[in-house]
C-alpha cells in the first residue's frame, strides 16, 4: 500500500504545474499517536493494558482530493482517503487501501451528489456534535453504538443552507459493508435523511435510518435528535436517540430490541485550551436491565494552527444485562477496546 500511495503523491505533485488553472488537487493528511492505558475488563481475570497508539483521537490518514470546474456553477469533486496505523504502518480499515474514504460526485449551485464509500450522515451529525469528535476513550459512540460510521456502495446527497435555515442531507446504500452478493442475497440496505435547521445561536438536526437486511424478518432503525448552542465561547451539545433492532437483536419472544439513548456535552476553550466533558446513557425499553453510562472529560490544546496535543479519560458503568453483550467498551478513533470499560489517552496530532 505505501508503495502506492507514495506513486500517486508523487504523480499528484509533478503534475501540478500542468493542472489547468480550473482544476486543483490537494495532498494532505494527519498524524495522530500517543500513549493509551485500559482497565476494568469485562472478564475480571483479565489485568489492565497499556500500549503506545496511533489514531487516538482522530484517525492518521493520508489523502488526495481534487475538484474540476466544468460550467459555471457545476463541479467535478473526488476524494480517496487511506487510514493508517502510524505505530506500526500498517493499514487500517481492514487493510483497504483508501478505506476512510472513496468516492466521486457532483456539485451544482452548492448541492453534492456523490457514490462510493463516504460517511453516513448520522456520522456526521455525531461527529460535529461530540465534545470529542468521535474520537478519544470519551467518544459518544461508546454508548450510542448504533452510529454507522462508513457505507459502502453509497449514493449522498447534500444541500447547502437555503436562507442560512434550513439543509438536509440523505444517503441509500445498496451494500452497507462490502460488496453486493449475486441476486443481492443477504445485502443490507441503508437509507437515511437529516434536515438541519438553524434558529439563532442554535444548530438543530434530526434524522432517521433505516436498515434492513435481505432474509431477515425486521429492520432496524433509529431516530436521531441533535443540538448545538453556542454559548460564546462556549458550546452545549444535547441528543437523543430511539434505536429499535428488529434484525440484528431479535428477542427469545420475537421483540425487537429497543433503547433510548441521551447525551449531553460541553466544550469551554480557553486561548489555545480547550476543556471538554461528556456524559452518555443508554437504557433498554425490554425491561432486560440493559443500562450504560459513560462520563468522559478531557483537553486539548493547541501548539499551532496544524498541532495539538490532547488528553482524556472515560469510564462506562454496566449494570447485569449490559454486561451479557459486552457491548459498551472504550474504544478510541481507531483502536479496540479489548472488553475494558475504563480508559485514557494522551498524544498529539500534526496535519498537513
Amino acid at each position: 500500500m505505501q508503495k502506492k500511495l507514495i506513486a500517486l503523491a508523487l504523480a499528484s505533485l509533478a503534475a501540478g504545474p500542468v493542472l489547468a488553472a480550473d482544476t486543483s488537487v490537494t495532498l494532505y493528511g494527519l498524524l495522530d499517536a500517543g500513549f493509551a492505558w485500559r482497565g476494568d475488563n469485562y472478564d475480571s481475570s483479565v489485568g489492565s493494558r497499556k500500549s503506545v497508539d496511533s489514531g487516538q483521537f482522530n484517525g492518521s490518514r493520508l489523502g488526495v482530493k481534487g475538484q474540476e470546474d466544468l460550467a459555471p456553477g457545476v463541479k467535478a469533486l473526488f476524494q480517496l482517503e487511506a487510514g493508517i496505523a502510524a505505530d506500526t504502518g500498517r493499514s487500517n480499515q481492514g487493510g483497504a487501501t483508501w478505506g476512510r474514504q472513496s468516492w466521486i460526485g457532483l456539485e451544482t449551485n452548492s448541492i453534492k451528489a456523490s457514490f462510493g464509500r463516504q460517511y453516513t450522515p448520522a456520522f456526521n451529525l455525531y461527529a460535529n456534535l461530540d465534545p470529542f469528535g468521535l474520537g478519544s476513550v470519551a467518544e459518544l459512540n461508546n454508548i450510542f453504538t448504533h452510529v454507522a460510521a462508513r457505507a459502502n456502495n453509497a449514493a449522498y446527497i447534500a444541500t447547502p443552507f437555503y436562507g442560512d435555515k434550513f439543509a438536509v442531507e440523505a444517503m441509500y446504500s445498496t451494500q452497507l459493508s462490502g460488496d453486493e452478493a449475486q441476486g443481492n442475497s443477504k445485502d443490507v440496505r441503508y437509507a437515511s435523511v437529516f434536515p438541519k435547521l438553524k434558529l439563532g445561536n442554535a444548530l438543530l438536526e434530526a434524522g432517521y435510518t433505516k436498515q434492513t437486511t435481505k432474509g431477515a424478518s425486521g429492520t432496524d432503525s433509529a431516530i436521531d435528535l441533535g443540538a448545538i448552542i453556542d454559548l460564546q465561547p462556549a458550546k452545549l451539545t444535547l441528543a437523543y436517540a430511539r434505536v429499535e433492532n428488529g434484525a440484528s437483536e431479535v428477542l427469545a419472544n420475537g421483540d425487537k430490541k429497543k433503547y433510548d439513548r441521551f447525551h449531553i456535552g460541553t466544550t469551554v476553550p480557553f486561548g489555545n485550551l480547550s476543556l471538554l466533558a461528556s456524559w452518555n446513557y443508554s437504557k433498554d425499553k425490554n425491561g432486560l436491565n440493559d443500562k450504560a453510562s459513560q462520563l468522559g472529560i478531557g483537553a486539548t490544546y493547541d501548539l499551532s494552527k496544524r498541532t495539538t496535543l490532547y488528553a482524556a479519560f472515560a469510564t462506562i458503568d454496566t449494570t447485569d444485562g449490559a454486561n451479557a453483550g459486552k457491548a459498551y467498551q472504550v474504544y478510541d478513533a481507531t483502536n479496540d477496546a479489548f472488553g475494558y470499560r475504563r480508559g485514557a489517552n494522551i498524544g498529539f496530532f500534526h496535519s498537513f
